[in-house]
């Protein structure tokens, strides 16, 4: 009777490290999506293309939300279509809590960004704010579905500028 408990929980012991494995390997590459993402702002800012991050979303036949893509993907893409020259600095970018549902093959990250717009040398606008990320799992990986507004924490300067 001892050897079949004992071999009972070896088999739950081994089952549970495997699920918090494979949660650690989704929380890894849900954070390498999003550095890289960070990385191709920069790219898009610096050649004014908003299209850099299209390959990062889920589109809506991948079960993307509309409403969730205009919070984000289009947001980018507005921002980025205003910048006439100037350039954008990222300060902080700060992933507050990723949490992983593996069953359903979605997530939701919360981040902090801290940016600014520079026109010559000095910075015109800068905000501070939060969001809320929606990411589904997809053929093609991991992939944001959508977001909430970005909730302003902190502004200097009026953007788009007048």
């Amino acid at each position: 009777m001892k050897k079949w408990a004992l071999a009972i929980g070896i088999g739950a012991a081994i089952v549970l490290v495997a699920v918090l494995n494979q949660r650690g390997n989704s929380e890894n590459e849900i954070r390498r999506l999003l550095e890289d993402m960070r990385i191709a702002a920069l790219e898009g800012f610096d050649r004014e293309d908003p299209s850099v991050l299209d390959n990062y979303f889920a589109t809506i036949q991948e079960g993307a939300q509309d409403t969730g893509l205009a919070e984000t993907i289009d947001a980018f893409k507005s921002f980025v279509t205003q910048l006439n020259g100037e350039s954008v600095q990222i300060h902080s970018f700060d992933i507050k809590e990723i949490a992983v549902h593996e069953e359903g093959g979605l997530a939701r990250v919360s981040y902090k960004m801290h940016l600014s717009v520079i026109r010559g040398n000095a910075a015109v606008f800068t905000v501070r704010f939060t969001q809320n990320l929606a990411i589904m799992q997809t053929s093609r990986g991991w992939r944001v579905s959508g977001g909430d507004s970005p909730q302003v924490e902190e502004t200097t300067g009026i953007w788009p500028p007048r």
